[in-house]
């Protein structure tokens, strides 16, 4: 549906908008006869199955050796100068690397490209992807941000180069979320929020002062169409409220497409007050040429999360997406999972990746292992390297080409096992003080050198300009 009287964001402030909705909901609950009704629904389908149990890991191939902090200070630890480190090359075979590498002549010929990253809390900061947007965006052309969840999951979500308001109502899911819902009704992002409350909202705009970010074009809203599902208004910046009906006989994933006249825009959607709103996601975009780089994550997970997603909902939003590239970036919590093994870890990602080219059996792929982590040992600046890192990407290495997906090894990146102690001891630090995450600054030299390993893809398999 084209919105073309959509001329630019109102006025009034995400602070102003949240007041609003606390005010009614005081003063709703000082009058319980205003509620609204909701509609009725379908009862809940019982819980899926817990997953098998698994084998606990041998001791040994935990930690390494301890180590001084002086020592790291010292720079005798891998990955102790991160600007002179140089290429970590994407694995795999001629026609796995050409196809990485096709998405990026495309990019270079002037071709509208999407890369679509999926992944735990790395991905989910928007940071490391935030930017690869950046920079392919300023090389090829602002297609906008690609996917953005619009109310946040959990304290901290967060988005680059988009800004998003929610009101605090807003109820919040994911695959695997203790207490959550089990009903594995989630989209192809593995997450959803859901109100029946008219007074909450949730609005993505676009940038003022930010280099990228500053326009779209097109927005695309994914919501759960199910039995008890109620009806939303979506507003763009003042032009009149759209009205979107989710209720449907069975679940399913349902997709509304909105055409707006190019520019700065604020798109917000609240639920009419009949029934559920389970949202799952947007997408802001850009027509012409470009990039898009969907940040698509829950922090926490592991790739074994897909299993948990209904494949009726997650195939068909894989489909919609349509990806240029697909990349998953998991193992950081597979490799601090206490009860990981080898052949369990072999098979679920096996299973992951068939689900994964179910829906896109051609696209191109790649898989990116764990980064490094440290551990103090009571608080004595004594540390140990996590020695389960390696074996979580050996895996990855080699089912990897069992689907035609590259590997880019996120660990051997950075300078091999000890590198995030090696990357906290800089100045200005690159890891941040947990030793598992990065600091933003050592997001963008992660991001550099990923993008370096898709571009010497790119240059072996027939070169780029």
């Amino acid at each position: 549906e084209a919105i073309p009287e959509a001329a630019g964001p109102p006025a009034h402030s995400c602070a102003e908008a949240r007041a609003w909705s606390a005010a009614e909901k005081a003063g709703r609950a000082a009058d319980p006869a205003g509620a609204p009704a909701a509609r009725a629904g379908a009862p809940a389908p019982p819980p899926r199955p817990p997953p098998p149990d698994r084998v606990r890991a041998p001791p040994d191939v935990l930690t390494h050796s301890p180590v001084l902090w002086a020592d790291v200070r010292a720079g005798e630890l891998p990955g102790a100068d991160p600007a002179a480190l140089g290429l970590q090359p994407l694995e795999g075979d001629f026609e796995t690397l050409r196809g990485v590498g096709d998405v990026l002549r495309r990019a270079e010929a002037g071709v509208p490209v999407r890369l679509s990253f999926f992944g735990a809390s790395h991905t989910a900061g928007d940071y490391f992807t935030g930017e690869l947007r950046r920079t392919l965006q300023a090389r090829h052309g602002d297609r906008g941000h690609g996917f953005v969840l619009p109310a946040p999951l959990y304290e901290g979500d967060r988005a680059n180069d988009i800004n998003l308001c929610a009101s605090d109502g807003w109820r919040s899911d994911w695959a695997g979320r203790k207490g959550g819902r089990e009903d594995g009704l989630l989209g192809f992002n593995g997450a959803s929020v859901s109100s029946s409350d008219p007074a909450d909202f949730a609005w993505i705009q676009t940038t003022t002062d930010n280099p990228m970010g500053r326009a779209i074009s097109r927005v695309e809203v994914f919501t759960l169409g199910h039995p008890a599902g109620g009806s939303y208004r979506l507003v763009v910046d003042e032009a009149p409220a759209r009205v979107i009906d989710t209720h449907r006989p069975q679940p399913e994933l349902l997709r509304h497409v909105f055409e707006l006249p190019d520019g700065p825009h604020r798109v917000s959607v609240s639920p009419v007050g009949d029934g559920e709103l389970r949202l799952f996601g947007m997408l802001a975009e850009r027509d012409g040429p470009g990039v898009l780089v969907d940040a698509i994550g829950v922090r926490g997970r592991t790739a074994r999360s897909w299993l948990s997603w209904d494949p009726a909902l997650q195939i068909p939003g894989l489909l919609a997406l349509n990806p240029d590239l697909i990349v998953l970036a998991y193992g950081t919590n597979e490799a601090a999972d206490s009860d990981w093994a080898t052949e369990t870890y072999r098979d679920d990602l096996r299973q992951v990746l068939s689900r994964m080219r179910e829906a896109l059996p051609e696209t191109p792929c790649v898989l990116i292992g764990p980064s490094d982590r440290g551990v103090e040992v009571q608080k004595a600046r004594r540390y140990q390297i996590w020695g389960r890192t390696a074996p979580v990407a050996q895996v990855q290495r080699e089912v990897a080409p069992e689907f035609g997906c590259g590997f880019w090894d996120w660990q051997l990146a950075a300078g091999g096992p000890g590198s995030m102690l090696s990357w906290r001891a800089v100045d200005p630090p690159l890891a941040g003080p947990d030793l598992i995450h990065f600091s933003q600054a050592g997001y963008r030299r992660s991001a550099e050198l990923f993008l370096l390993a898709l571009e010497d893809a790119a240059e072996v398999t027939g070169g780029l300009r």
